[in-house]
């Protein structure tokens, strides 16, 4: 498997597709901070006619490890930028999941990047950490009352690791994260230590504790900056709630939104071929209209 080596480390990456397809390549980000791309292999199903390219950030996943200094958003977008330049795409589709699509947006707003994206495709935002908060605290207020005091004492007295909380979460998780329970155990099996140091640094706990750096993180003003195609997705049960996504869609001219029936955030495991036939005909109709 092919690695970028760079001044963060190395970085793990798959590409498919040939370089003489019609279609312009598409790039994935995955979520975390400190996630990986394993789950995001059904993409390769666009490489049919066009370059796909998935990788995992530095910091987790397959990619090195990287010390704490490294755990920014900079750092991230820097190295996104370096494998541009190491697969010499000129313009391409840009594709992000969750904690992805605050990447995607960041490397777009970096101005000197924009002329090489196509498209945006923002799966399961998070723009702000205050509206990842409101959504998270709204899902939380329909749990049973047992899970609910658990979740608020447990922030309370700081604890996160306690078996009570993970419990909770877990219920949580199955509702809105991943409901396909066969590949959220499977998930929980893959080991990323590293990864897993990240995401506690930058995000916190739990996916509805934002207390790690992002914790006071937006960029929502910033949308309305966006002047290409852009696609918006959530699932039906989405911890990014399909509600808050459609209010960051308005502020983009011309995007589209897409609801991923049965599905929550995980859409990967739950409903693949949705997620990947909304994707196909966004990119396809952008890459005609070129």
């Amino acid at each position: 498997m092919p690695y970028l080596k760079h001044q963060f480390g190395q970085t793990f990456y798959q590409l498919r597709g040939s370089k003489r397809s019609g279609g312009l390549p598409i790039i994935c980000l995955h979520g975390g901070p400190g996630g990986h791309s394993r789950f995001m292999t059904g993409l390769f199903r666009l490489a049919d006619n066009r370059q796909v390219v998935v990788y995992d950030q530095i910091g987790g996943g397959r990619s090195s490890a990287t010390e704490k200094k490294l755990w920014k958003v900079q750092t991230f977008v820097r190295e996104l930028e370096l494998l541009v330049e190491h697969l010499g795409f000129k313009q391409f589709h840009l594709f992000g999941g969750s904690w992805g699509t605050t990447l995607a947006l960041e490397y777009y707003l970096k101005g000197r990047n924009r002329h090489n994206i196509a498209s945006l495709v923002f799966q399961s935002p998070m723009f702000s950490a205050a509206d990842w908060q409101r959504d998270a605290n709204q899902l939380i207020a329909k749990l049973p009352a047992k899970e609910r005091k658990i979740i608020r004492y447990c922030h309370e007295i700081g604890a996160t690791d306690s078996k009570v909380y993970q419990d909770a979460m877990k219920l949580y998780y199955d509702r809105h994260v991943c409901r396909n329970k066969a590949k959220s155990k499977r998930g929980a099996l893959i080991k990323n230590s590293h990864g897993n140091q990240v995401y506690k640094y930058m995000w916190g706990a739990s996916e509805f504790s934002a207390t790690g750096s992002l914790k006071n993180y937006s960029k929502v003003s910033q949308l309305e900056k966006i002047d290409c195609p852009t696609l918006f997705i959530c699932g039906e049960h989405d911890e990014a709630r399909p509600k808050t996504a459609k209010q960051y869609a308005k502020k983009i001219p011309g995007a589209d939104f897409v609801e991923i029936k049965s599905a929550s955030h995980a859409i990967f495991a739950e409903r693949p071929s949705q997620l990947v036939k909304a994707i196909r005909h966004f990119v396809t109709r952008v890459d005609i209209n070129k």
